[in-house]
């Protein structure tokens, strides 16, 4: 317990001392975009500049991932700094940005910032709180592991309604797998189910399930009760392929957004560079 604490302690002091220099860093820039105005310079020249240093360091973290044989850190801690750094550039956009924005290839750009901007907000707090649903669960699966589990749940649960359908009580397990569980263990779930994974299925099917107790003998009575642990077997599969894949997939757009926005960046600067001359 006492380590525990430790560790959350440490975290807690670890995230006021980011969002502290991210605090200050946001008021030295915005200190050196007022100083460049009082001289009658360009403040979108320091902006700019600003905003292209910060948004170059957010992919150090995609450089972390892919040098895993150096030590130079846990990934947590360059996430962390990775979220605090695009805390920066969102801010810095909204200090260079000018309002209204003209030019397609600039509205473009801009929209481009707000949507990597709002997914990585948005991935983050997946990150964050996936795991600690995902934890309520005994079992831990891999992604690409639950489709033959799923597979494999479904065969068994065919395999007991056939049993079942052998003695006479049975009939009545074997009727209900045919109406109400075969669709639920052979059908992929519902678009919705994967945006907003719900246990509404999962008691609707145990409840009737539940209710068939009146009608089986002990060996019934015993199918049933194997019934509802791959019923919960199955809605925990599902439950994890719902959310890893939203995470996935979220991460995909993300980082396939964030190269877009790389090249739209880089376009953009040599605009720019032509504009004042410099090339």
């Amino acid at each position: 317990m006492d380590a525990t604490q430790g560790r959350l302690a440490a975290l807690g002091q670890r995230r006021v001392l980011s969002r502290t220099l991210t605090l200050l860093a946001v008021g030295a820039t915005a200190m050196a975009v007022q100083a460049t105005a009082n001289r009658l310079g360009d403040p979108a020249i320091t902006t700019g500049w600003t905003l292209l240093l910060s948004t170059a360091g957010l992919y150090l973290l995609s450089l972390r991932k892919k040098l895993i044989r150096f030590r130079l850190g846990a990934v947590a801690g360059w996430l962390q700094m990775h979220a605090y750094m695009g805390s920066f550039a969102s801010v810095v956009f909204l200090m260079h940005i000018g309002w209204p924005i003209r030019g397609w290839f600039e509205s473009g750009l801009a929209t481009c910032f707000v949507i990597v901007a709002i997914s990585g907000i948005w991935l983050m707090y997946m990150s964050r709180t996936f795991p600690k649903r995902l934890a309520a669960i005994e079992q831990d699966f891999r992604l690409e592991q639950i489709p033959a589990l799923q597979v494999a749940v479904a065969n068994e649960a065919h395999e007991l309604a056939l049993h079942s359908a052998g003695f006479g009580e049975g009939a009545t397990l074997a009727e209900f797998y045919q109406s109400r569980l075969l669709p639920f263990f052979l059908n992929p779930r519902s678009w919705v189910y994967r945006l907003l994974p719900t246990g509404f299925t999962r008691r609707q099917l145990l409840r009737e399930l539940g209710d068939l107790s009146r009608y089986l003998g002990s060996q019934g009575i015993q199918n049933q009760q194997r019934l509802i642990a791959m019923v919960q077997s199955k809605d925990d599969l599902d439950f994890h392929y719902a959310l890893q894949m939203r995470l996935r997939l979220m991460f995909a757009l993300h980082v396939a957004l964030t190269w877009s926005l790389a090249m739209m960046i880089a376009v953009h600067v040599i605009l720019v560079l032509r504009f004042q001359g410099a090339m």
